[in-house]
């Protein structure tokens, strides 16, 4: 599954460069045009800044007693940068990354989520430093901004309800146990739906964790502050690196410069597009502009800015995702794992291919950015919309059985592969299509002993049944009460004293013990 989810990111990723082409374009037109010396001086301050934040890091674990190595770290960093661009609101996704990594390195889930809850208090902390800086510097110059304002109170609201969370667990366990118990009830509930749970003693101990943690941070304020101080100095790091790209277009406004980025900074967080691209620059032009910069040097030093501070890094990360403990191997080597990563791989494929051409049918016009990769998948010239959709399905139902390793899936898939790959390329003459649909037919074919389970019809169809009307599984299944009465016996012991005694009997009548008793008797 982690396979395939790698695969997923990837094509995300090649989709979301392609996606802003036009800004990575307009970056390396715009890095011409400033001053070498501040703009090697602001990549550097950008990788200063990560590896400050990865010591942040570090010492955020450290305080809730967990070591975490440095280098590690830094690879971390980066890649969260990567993750929460493909997230809403970005941080949620990357504090879970955070939680489920400090797992993999051997941390229990209440401390990985004590050190995910600190560092994120250092990076809110961080920010809101800078805000508060961009707030003194507005004031000064007459120029305070109402939403900006806003958004600096959400911030210090979230810190204070992230510090409060350990407030609570230090001062009063017994509320913090009852508020777990309800995310506990609820995170089940949602997690059945897909047949997971966070487990019956999950609140439990995650509020024990957090408890021993609070305790420890009680009593080590100087890792607490340690950690707070390293995510502060990122902070300026960020905004040092700002000043320089200013400097490298001839704009020495300090004061605006950090009144731009304080904005950007809350821009980002508060953004719904990813880590805030297109807002954020136009945020920071505008700013500028508005304290007599020029259009062009402003939207320049926007750009080159966005481009050192989040692009670098985004590729970067791109990179390093794949060596982090949530993607690497666990040394199963076993023909079972390495059949369900085949199955994983080849249904997620199918389903990228069929999800992008539902795309292509109902909205063409957001999917003209990505014509580099659709022109791969693309089979819409063979068929209408409404039997390009029905066709879409049909290899979206073969996609799960692949990943169910169904082998009905995989031979309706081999056959509806060659039946694309040949159509577009006799009649369509779209070698493209027809290439890629071979591609992975060949992958199918080579990888056909991993798809080795039978379709029982008849028994998915009673499960599901059984599910809907939650009846017992024994009753539901049709079971005979005389196979119930054979397992009750097999579990009690009875059936073997059964047979003892019918041998006992034979053996009996054999030495003709029975009629010598019987003789007796009368």
């Amino acid at each position: 599954m982690k396979k395939a989810l790698l695969l997923v990111l990837g094509v995300a990723c090649v989709c979301f460069l392609l996606a802003n082409a036009d800004l990575l374009s307009n970056f390396i037109k715009s890095v011409r045009g400033g001053a070498v010396v501040p703009l090697i001086a602001a990549v550097l301050l950008m990788l200063g800044r990560h590896f400050v934040q990865a010591a942040s890091y570090e010492e955020a674990f450290a305080a809730v007693g967990h070591k975490t190595p440095f280098w590690h770290n830094v690879k971390l960093i980066f890649s969260l940068v990567f993750i929460n661009t493909f997230c809403l609101f970005s941080g949620a996704a990357g504090v879970a990354f955070i939680i489920d990594d400090a797992h993999e390195q051997g941390c229990d889930v209440g401390q990985a989520t004590s050190g995910a809850i600190l560092s994120q208090i250092g990076y809110f902390a961080a920010v809101m430093m800078v805000s508060l800086m961009g707030c003194v510097t507005m004031i000064a110059a007459g120029k305070m901004n109402t939403w900006f304002l806003l958004g600096t109170l959400a911030m210090v609201a979230t810190l204070v309800g992230l510090v409060g969370v350990f407030v609570v667990a230090y001062k009063w366990p017994f509320v913090l146990d009852k508020l777990l118990a309800v995310v506990q009830l609820i995170g089940n509930k949602l997690l059945g739906l897909f047949k997971k749970s966070l487990g019956s003693d999950w609140a439990k101990k995650t509020s024990a964790s957090l408890v021993s943690s609070a305790h420890v941070l009680a009593h080590n304020p100087k890792g607490t502050a340690i950690c707070v101080a390293y995510a502060a100095f990122s902070g300026m790091l960020n905004m040092a690196c700002l000043v320089a790209v200013g400097y490298a277009f001839g704009y020495e406004q300090v004061g605006a410069l950090v009144i731009s980025f304080a904005i950007a900074a809350v821009l980002i967080m508060v953004s719904p597009a990813p880590q805030g691209i297109g807002v954020t620059e136009a945020a920071i032009t505008a700013i500028l502009t508005a304290h007599g910069c020029a259009v062009a040097t402003a939207a320049a030093i926007a750009l080159v800015y966005r481009g050192i501070i989040f692009w670098i890094p985004f590729c970067i990360g791109a990179l390093m995702l794949s060596r982090t403990g949530f993607f690497k191997q666990k040394g199963d080597e076993s023909q079972e794992k390495r059949a369900q990563d085949a199955g994983w791989i080849s249904g997620t494929l199918l389903l990228m291919v069929a999800v992008a051409n539902i795309c292509l049918a109902i909205i063409p016009h957001d999917m003209r950015p990505f014509t580099t990769l659709t022109l791969w998948v693309d089979y819409g010239n063979l068929f209408s919309m409404p039997i390009m959709l029905l066709c879409s399905v049909v290899l979206i139902i073969c996609a799960i059985g692949l990943i169910l390793r169904l082998r009905t899936a995989w031979a309706f898939s081999l056959t509806a592969l060659v039946l694309i790959a040949g159509a577009e390329f006799l009649f369509e003459e779209t070698w493209t299509v027809s290439l890629a649909a071979l591609l992975l037919i060949v992958w199918l074919f080579v990888k056909r002993e991993a798809f080795d389970e039978p379709l029982h019809l008849r028994q998915a169809w009673r499960h599901f049944r059984n599910r809907m009307t939650k009846k017992p599984h024994t009753k539901a299944a049709g079971v005979s009460s005389g196979s119930q009465t054979k397992r009750i016996r097999e579990a009690t012991g009875w059936g073997q004293q059964a047979e003892n005694g019918a041998k006992l009997r034979m053996q009996a009548q054999q030495d003709g013990m029975l009629e010598h008793a019987s003789k007796i008797t009368s």
